[in-house]
């Protein structure tokens, strides 16, 4: 089953410390209501919050939910993990560069959890998202780090009909652990829908399930 790996496959650059309007999304599989997820925030002062509660079995019930804050030039990342697996992971990241990085438990590091081998200018996993759900149109490349792998993400195709935008995407872990143990996937599928200058839908493949996010 997937989880916020998937969904937090989402992306680019906005900057701003004005506080955005809430945002709510239906986490779905197929006609099956998985869970909600909601944003505020933009640029890099952020939240996100997924809660899933009803996939099938409940095998990943749970939570997930992530919170960028800066000062000065300093941004602060927190990201929790909560259901069959915890794990908390905090970032520290100065101008441009990581520079500390925290994984608990130890056990849920990988090579990438190293702040010295994170290539500069990548944005978290809130900041990220708050690209996707703030901007108007395709978004531009960004790169995500979020404290195990980092991300490449690519507008490769752009479709305009009307007042509505479908953006066709690149989603490919250029660094550390793939996605969905034992999978491990380093390419997932996406593409991201906006109407009326707002972003209406963001669709995530792998392993032969689709998980939309559609705005509520």
């Amino acid at each position: 089953m997937t989880r916020l790996p998937l969904i937090a496959a989402l992306s680019v650059l906005l900057a701003g410390p004005a506080v955005a309007q809430s945002q709510s999304f239906a986490l779905m599989l197929g006609t099956r209501q998985l869970g909600t997820l909601t944003f505020d925030g933009r640029g890099a002062n952020t939240h996100l919050l997924s809660s899933l509660d009803n996939t099938p079995l409940g095998v990943a019930d749970g939570t997930f939910e992530a919170t960028s804050r800066a000062s000065g030039d300093t941004v602060e990342y927190l990201g929790q993990n909560r259901g069959s697996k915890n794990r908390d992971i905090a970032i520290t990241r100065k101008g441009v560069a990581v520079g500390a990085v925290t994984v608990t438990p130890a056990g849920e590091m990988t090579d990438l959890s190293d702040a010295a081998k994170v290539p500069a200018g990548t944005l978290t996993t809130a900041e990220v998202f708050g690209v996707l759900a703030n901007g108007k149109t395709c978004p531009n490349p960004v790169a995500m780090y979020d404290g195990r792998r980092v991300v490449q993400m690519t507008t490769t195709a752009m479709d305009a009909k009307g007042d509505t935008v479908t953006c066709q995407m690149s989603y490919r872990v250029t660094a550390g652990k793939g996605h969905l143990s034992p999978f491990n996937f380093k390419s997932l599928g996406m593409t991201a829908i906006y109407t009326g200058g707002a972003l209406s839908k963001v669709t995530v493949s792998a392993g032969g399930f689709d998980v939309n996010l559609v705005r509520q």
